[in-house]
């Protein structure tokens, strides 16, 4: 499937956002007329070249989480990736507070990054008939009332969200492995080329003695991805 129809010039326009500023020693290139022309005279194909009248702002979201972050279902999240992309088409979905939510207008794409770490577990555990479900960190969250005693069991988890706790009877591969084929799968059935662009993508969040953390949105400019997503739990080192 081809993301970049649609998807190359917002992707473009957001990262360039992101990355502009980064080194303040280099100089802007101003030439592009210039650069254009030169890249003619060597025979390439010219495939953005127009004034303003040609342009488009692209608006969208690359920071979303679903149910499948361990942070945002301890706190109520049940949402999808399907729903997170018909919302984002302007579609009317319920928020966890009982009420319901649409945008005043749709976006132009999308991108669900949910954490890596520890994907799809907190929904697994939630579920009693688990395996996780009936660990005793799993049926503390699930019998606590307020946020209070959520916050409480969430912080027996800290430890293993860092990677620090060795054979961690909490981590289920094939639990995390299938979490992260539904984010895919959800982004091939709602990217509509021309229309409405998804990313395949993942939030990596490394974090140091401190705690600092250190997040990125790991996006894939296409259909091809690796089989896991590339966590905290593989290394501390991005």
């Amino acid at each position: 499937m081809n993301r970049l129809a649609h998807g190359a010039a917002a992707a473009a326009l957001v990262l360039s956002f992101g990355l502009h500023g980064c080194n303040p020693a280099e100089t802007p290139d101003t030439r592009p007329v210039e650069r254009v022309a030169e890249r003619q005279e060597e025979g390439a194909v010219a495939t953005s070249v127009g004034g303003p009248e040609s342009r488009r702002a692209l608006f969208g979201d690359l920071h979303i989480h679903t149910r499948y972050s361990f942070d945002a279902y301890i706190f109520g999240t049940r949402t999808t990736p399907d729903d997170a992309y018909r919302f984002a088409r302007g579609d009317t979905i319920d928020h966890p507070a009982g009420f319901e939510m649409k945008m005043d207008k749709p976006l132009d794409f999308l991108a669900v990054t949910d954490h890596a770490s520890y994907i799809g577990m907190l929904a697994a555990m939630d579920d009693p008939e688990t395996k996780v479900g009936q660990h005793p960190i799993a049926v503390e969250l699930r019998e606590a009332e307020t946020a209070q005693q959520r916050g409480n069991a969430f912080q027996g988890l800290i430890p293993r969200f860092g990677g620090q706790v060795e054979n961690d009877d909490l981590v289920d591969q094939s639990v995390m492995r299938s979490a992260w084929q539904e984010i895919i799968n959800a982004a091939e059935r709602h990217n509509d080329p021309g229309a409405f662009t998804t990313f395949i993508a993942y939030e990596y969040t490394s974090s140091g003695p401190a705690r600092e953390n250190l997040h990125r949105n790991v996006i894939f400019r296409g259909s091809e991805v690796p089989e896991d997503p590339f966590s905290r739990l593989d290394s501390l080192n991005p």
